[in-house]
């Protein structure tokens, strides 16, 4: 199943759930690691992307590749695995 989701939706889910601080003007490409995410974070992460998207992410997904930006968290998201 397809899943809408912008880098803006996850920027904006970011910021509400408090997880990185993130700077007003912040894109896609964003490192979110750079901006304070760590493995706490990662793991409140990946519990909010199945609440709010249905989508479970796995072991294999919690790498920079995947969770690093907005815009490859919303790729992910929209892959819907």
């Amino acid at each position: 199943m397809e899943r809408s989701c912008t880098a803006e939706e996850v920027v904006e889910m970011l910021r509400e759930e408090g997880l990185v601080d993130l700077p007003a003007g912040v894109d896609g490409d964003a490192d979110l690691f750079a901006a304070g995410m760590d493995s706490m974070a990662v793991m409140q992460l990946i519990v909010i992307i199945e609440e709010r998207w249905g989508v479970r992410l796995g072991a294999a997904d919690a790498t920079r590749e995947v969770l690093g930006t907005p815009a490859s968290l919303a790729a992910r998201i929209c892959e819907g695995k």
